[in-house]
């Protein structure tokens, strides 16, 4: 008896290690392949094998359009708006459906069990960097990078060089035979698929600009090849003479293994390490070159490996202001009386959905941390425990404000009506909440935490753990 009981509890410590070792596993993957644990999960993620939950991040549901809560116009409707003398009208339907398709998307972050689709249409969002205000335009190239943000490179590169965004953005409407504008062949390569200086030259740029002469869209938005506006004698473009068109172009950027490599080492530092593995790089950018850019064949190489695990790579990535207040609402049931709150959150850290602050998109690693934001950073989840109240001014930055003036912002989550629902998480609230809630929890970090917090609740003391310098990593 007492020796089967032995055998019995020897199992039993076995399973809760083994429980343990696929938590710590999966909390790293769904940090990396989404925007980290959500409360509803915690306990699922003791019992499923890391592949198993890679494989229901990236395919548990069908791509659907965001649905907002702010009605759209149609384009037509959109374009007689547009004619009308008095902008008033038209700057307040984009202002409005802008704001929309941003709590839309935001929603969907914490809320869509495919979260490896959000968290790489994010990641192409900042790639692909365009700060317009017609929200028509960004509500079609939000859905590009969501309807492609697992599927194929080359496809996703056409679609956005061809979505009316990035025409009126990087001024191709403008680029015309007589006057060729260089701005969109000259971003194409340098920050979308070859990286600066690299293997081109300003001659290649004119010649692409010569190619991409007559792309450009109509009153609708829609995609135009004027014929009339393109250049049609030769060009010589990275090595190549023809009488090349838009089209041309980018298949001989995509013929290119530095393309691959590029693209890569992008995704390495955004979903592993900001130090990239130079080995580990080459190896998955011949894989996913071969695979003719397949995204998802390059995201299985990297999530189903074991050096994505290694200790090197967990805790190593500070969280985008995206990442963090996502993250938050994910862990923590919430509801918002006003939606705003959240989003003036991301705003004060420097990340707005829809509003990058250049062509080159978002800083990433120790570029989202000063001293001021990371005091901030670590006062917001005080204030959506409504124990904090925030009252700060935006800091300009880049070009973003464009001479216009910012609004104060006061938060207070009692005021505002974030309400957290504690009954919900009594089981997380019961368990290490060290471990559930930190990338890599240290034994001295635990200890002090532990009697910082002796005579308060388990309630504060997950706050006193969110509001740490060590929750800003995962």
């Amino acid at each position: 008896m007492s020796h089967h009981g032995f055998n019995l509890s020897k199992r039993k410590r076995s399973n809760n290690k083994l429980h343990m070792n696929n938590f710590l596993s999966n909390k790293h993957l769904i940090s990396r392949a989404g925007f980290g644990l959500h409360h509803n999960d915690v306990e699922k993620y003791k019992r499923i094998s890391p592949k198993k939950l890679y494989t229901e991040l990236k395919s548990s549901q069908d791509y659907q359009p965001l649905v907002t809560d702010f009605p759209a116009l149609t384009p037509e409707q959109y374009r007689e708006l547009a004619k009308e003398p008095d902008r008033k009208a038209l700057n307040q339907f984009n202002k409005n459906y802008n704001s929309a398709i941003r709590k839309a998307w935001h929603t969907e972050m914490v809320n869509t069990p495919r979260q490896l689709q959000e968290k790489m249409a994010l990641f192409w969002h900042g790639h692909f960097a365009t700060r317009i205000q017609q929200s028509l335009f960004n509500k079609e190239l939000v859905e590009i990078f969501r309807k492609n943000a697992l599927g194929n490179f080359r496809d996703l590169v056409f679609e956005v060089s061809r979505s009316a965004a990035m025409l009126n953005f990087l001024n191709n409407q403008q680029n015309k035979k007589a006057r060729p504008n260089e701005n969109f062949a000259r971003e194409l390569m340098e920050l979308f698929t070859l990286g600066r200086g690299n293997l081109y030259t300003e001659k290649d740029i004119k010649e692409s600009a010569r190619a991409f002469t007559g792309w450009s869209y109509d009153s609708l938005g829609t995609f135009v090849d004027n014929k009339k506006q393109h250049d049609a004698g030769q060009k010589v473009f990275l090595g190549k003479t023809g009488n090349f068109d838009g089209a041309d172009i980018i298949n001989i950027i995509l013929e290119k293994p530095e393309c691959a490599a590029f693209i890569t080492r992008k995704i390495y530092r955004y979903l592993v390490n900001e130090n990239p593995d130079d080995k580990l790089v080459k190896m998955l950018s011949t894989q996913f070159y071969q695979s003719n850019y397949d995204i998802t064949t390059l995201l299985d190489s990297i999530f189903l490996s074991d050096w994505f695990f290694a200790d090197r790579n967990v805790g190593a990535k500070i969280k985008s202001p995206v990442e963090l207040v996502t993250g938050i609402r994910r862990i923590l049931p919430m509801d918002l009386q006003n939606k705003d709150t959240i989003y003036n959150f991301e705003k004060l850290l420097g990340q707005e959905l829809l509003q990058p602050p250049n062509v080159a998109g978002w800083p990433s690693g120790t570029g989202w941390i000063d001293s001021s934001t990371l005091l901030l950073r670590m006062k917001i989840p005080a204030v959506m425990a409504g124990y904090k109240t925030l009252d700060i001014e935006p800091k300009p930055n880049d070009d973003v404000d464009m001479g216009k003036t910012e609004q104060k912002i006061i938060v207070n989550g009692k005021k505002n009506a974030i309400t957290i629902h504690w009954d919900s998480i009594n089981t997380i609230l019961d368990q290490d909440l060290f471990e559930i809630l930190l990338a890599k929890p240290s034994a001295d970090f635990e200890k002090l935490m532990k009697q910082f917090n002796a005579d308060k609740s388990k309630k504060h003391l997950m706050i006193s753990i969110m509001s740490t310098p060590e929750y800003q990593l995962c």
